[in-house]
Formats: C-alpha cells, structure tokens, sequence
C-alpha cells in the first residue's frame, strides 16, 4: 500500500463520534471566562483613574471659585461648582463629599484648600449596577486669594 492510497483512506473515513470535542471545549469555556473577567479588570482601572481626574479637577474648580468669588458666597458657590464639574464627567450618581476650607478669615494671599472626596464601587455593571465595597477617591487642591483683588478685603501679603 502506497502513501497516497493509505492518506486517501485516511481522509475517505469519517468519524461520527465527538472524541476531542471535550478537550476542545473545555478550554474554549474557560478562555471565554478569561476574556470576560479581563475586560471587566481593565473596566475598573478605567473608571477609578476617571473618578481620579473627576474628583481632581472638581477640586480644582471649586478652589478657584472660592478664591475668585465674594466672601459672603464663596463656599455655596464653591460646592455648586464641583457638583457642576462631577455632573460633566457623568459622575452626579453620587454626592460629591467636601470639608469646608481651612481658612481663618477671607483675606488678601490667603491660602485656601479644598478637599473632594468620591466613593467608587469596587465593580460597576452597566446593567446590574454596583458590586463590592466602596472606594473612596480623594483630592486637594490649594488657591491662594488674589494679592491685588479689588474691594475691601484684609490683610496684606
């Protein structure tokens, strides 16, 4: 018997059992599993750093609000700012938390801090909703009060 007689019968017989589909499929199942639980590893990392740049940037306006607003003001306009900042960013499911500033009196070169807190879900499904604990994000930012701001304000630099 030649080789090309024993590769065409080779080909010619047609197995009807599934011997090799179990292995197969096995791992077909668990690479769909892998790819599943990847994609949703690579979605949270997303959204933390989005929640960082959020949480970051409504600090950051919300400072320069406050020192460029009128005293009597500042922190309500402050606070509707990073609301308004959270809200661009899609994040206004949850109230953005904040402390008041640490500034004595409103004057002249004074130094004001602002910090935004966030809480993210350790997993967040767009159809199931939120899973897992809480993770707080936070971030400061400093402004200081114009030097040559006009009005009547204290202090001197």
């Amino acid at each position: 018997m030649t080789l090309r007689t024993r590769m065409s019968t080779f080909v010619s017989t047609r197995r009807s059992d599934d011997r090799g589909f179990v292995a197969g499929s096995d791992f077909l199942i668990f690479g769909v599993l892998a790819f599943v639980l990847g994609s949703m590893l690579i979605m949270n990392v997303w959204a933390v750093i989005d929640a960082s740049l959020a949480v970051s940037a409504a600090a950051r306006e919300g400072a320069r609000t406050y020192v460029e607003s009128d005293p009597a003001t500042a922190w309500p306009d402050a606070q509707a700012r990073m609301n308004d900042v959270m809200a661009s960013y899609g994040r206004d499911d949850r109230a953005i938390t904040t402390s008041a500033p640490s500034i004595g009196t409103y004057e002249r070169c004074a130094v004001v801090t602002i910090t935004a807190e966030y809480e993210l879900a350790l997993i967040d499904l767009p159809i199931f909703g939120d899973f897992g604990s809480l993770t707080t994000i936070d971030a400061s930012h400093s402004e200081r009060i114009d030097a040559y701001r006009s009005g009547e304000f204290e202090g001197s630099c």
